[in-house]
């Protein structure tokens, strides 16, 4: 858990913290939680995609009767 804290501490100061007047503690501070929850939609993302298997899945197609077809 602390990794996470520090890397969003990370992620804030170097990403969002803007330059001239954006680059202050008020500012990080305002954009602080703004960032966590795009880290935390963007896991949730990545995290529906790996379900695979909650996605509908079709059956293979069955070839025998174009393969009869052609071999008349």
């Amino acid at each position: 858990v602390d990794w996470c804290i520090e890397l969003n501490n990370l992620f804030t100061k170097v990403k969002n913290g803007g330059k001239g007047s954006n680059h202050s503690v008020e500012w990080i501070i305002l954009e602080s939680p703004f960032v966590q929850i795009y880290q935390n939609l963007q896991g949730l993302v990545q995290q529906s995609f790996g379900h695979t298997h909650l996605m509908t899945n079709h059956v293979a197609p069955d070839m025998r009767k174009m393969f009869a077809k052609l071999q008349e």
